[in-house]
C-alpha cells in the first residue's frame, strides 16, 4: 500500500487505497491463496517428534523447535508466514494426522508449529496459553465471551479490548454435528470498499471506541479500553473490530455510543457480510488455521454438538507475539 495519509481532527488516517493479495475478495481468492499441505517430508520430521515426546515427555510450554529435527517443517511454516505477511492474511493447515496422534500429542505438535511463525504469549489476564474453545452451555452476555458459546460469531478480530495478537492460530480437535462454519474477510479490502461508500464513517472507525474487557484486566483498571477499528502510524492499518463488545463496552461505562459511530459499525458490518468481500469454509478434524489478527476478520456460525460429549467441539487457539513481554498485556 502506498504511504499516504491525512489528518483530521489530529486523527492520521490512511487515505490510499489497498492493493494486491492483502486486499482480496471472494471472486479474486483462490485456495491455493490459503491452503498448505503437510507434505511427506513434514509428517515424517512431525511423527519422529511425537515418538520422542512418547520416550521423553515435557510439559508442552516447554516445548521448543530447536530441539528436535525439524529443517522441512521450518521451510512449510516460514511459507505460512509469508501468506500472513504478505498474502492474503490467513492460512490453512491441511491436516494433521489425528487418528495417530492423542490430544495431547496433537496440542504438542500445534504448539510446536506455533513457534515457528512467531512466539506463543498469553491469551487471559491469568496467564492461559492454549485456550479451549468450546461450548460450555452458557449464553453470550457482558460477562460471557462468545467462544464460550454454540452462538454464532460476528466478524471480529480477537482480544480487541486489550493487546490483540498479531497472529492468533485454531487447531481443530473435534467438528461440530452441524454447523460451526468459518468464514474470513480482508478488513484491507472493508478499508477500500468504506472509503469508496462512506469516507465520512471510515474516519469515525479512526477515533476511539470503549471496547468491553470481560474482566480480563489488573485490578483498578476500566472495565473497558479504548481503541479506534483502526490506527495508522505512517507506515501500516491496523484494524481490531468486535461490534458486540463496542455496545457491551459503552453500556459498561456509561457512554451512549454516538449516532455516527453506531452507523460506523453497521456500515463496516454491513461490507463485511456481504457475501461478495468474504470466504466461507469448514475446517476439518486435524486442520489448523493461522490468522493475521490485525487484517482479517473471522467469524464462526451457530452450532449444534453431538449428542455424545466425547465428540463435541473442540478447537484450541493460540496467540502469536514476537513483541513486548509474553505476559497477557504485552
Amino acid at each position: 500500500m502506498a504511504a499516504r495519509s491525512m489528518k483530521q481532527a489530529d486523527t492520521p488516517m490512511f487515505d490510499g487505497v489497498f492493493r494486491g493479495k492483502p486486499a482480496w475478495r471472494r471472486a479474486t481468492i483462490r485456495e491455493r491463496d490459503y491452503r498448505l499441505k503437510l507434505t511427506d517430508g513434514c509428517l515424517g520430521e512431525l511423527n519422529n517428534f511425537v515418538a520422542t515426546l512418547r520416550r521423553n515427555p515435557l510439559q508442552t510450554e516447554l516445548l521448543s523447535p530447536a530441539d528436535h529435527d525439524l529443517h522441512k517443517t521450518h521451510r512449510l511454516l516460514a511459507r505460512a508466514k509469508r501468506i500472513l505477511d504478505e498474502g492474503v492474511g490467513f492460512v490453512v493447515l491441511d491436516r494433521l494426522p489425528a487418528q495417530s496422534f492423542d490430544k495431547s500429542e496433537m496440542k504438542a505438535v500445534y504448539w510446536i508449529l506455533s513457534c515457528m511463525i512467531a512466539r506463543p504469549v498469553a491469551q487471559s489476564y491469568g496467564g492461559t496459553m492454549l485456550y479451549d474453545v468450546r461450548d460450555t452451555g452458557k449464553k453470550k452476555s457482558p460477562k460471557v465471551r462468545a467462544d464460550l458459546t454454540n452462538q454464532e460469531l460476528d466478524f471480529h478480530t480477537d482480544y480487541s479490548y486489550n493487546t490483540p495478537p498479531p497472529y492468533l492460530g485454531l487447531q481443530v480437535l473435534r467438528t461440530a454435528k452441524r454447523g460451526g462454519r468459518s468464514g474470513m474477510v480482508s478488513l484491507y479490502t472493508a478499508h477500500n470498499e468504506l472509503r469508496r461508500r462512506h469516507p465520512d464513517l471510515l474516519h469515525r472507525l479512526y477515533q476511539p471506541f470503549w471496547i468491553n474487557r470481560y474482566g480480563e484486566h489488573a485490578p483498578g483498571l476500566p472495565k473497558a479500553g479504548r481503541h479506534p477499528v483502526f490506527a495508522y502510524d505512517g507506515s501500516r492499518v491496523r484494524g481490531r473490530f468486535n461490534p458486540r463488545n463496542i455496545i457491551a463496552g459503552h453500556d459498561l461505562m456509561g457512554e451512549a455510543l454516538d449516532e455516527k459511530g453506531r452507523a460506523a459499525i453497521e456500515a463496516l458490518t454491513d461490507v463485511m457480510e456481504d457475501s461478495e468481500m468474504h470466504l466461507n469454509f469448514h475446517l476439518k478434524v486435524g486442520e489448523t488455521v493461522y490468522i493475521a489478527n490485525d487484517h482479517c476478520a473471522h467469524l464462526r456460525t451457530a452450532y449444534k454438538d453431538h449428542d455424545d460429549p466425547d465428540r463435541w467441539r473442540h478447537l484450541i487457539r493460540i496467540f502469536l507475539r514476537d513483541e513486548g513481554l509474553r505476559s497477557y498485556d504485552g
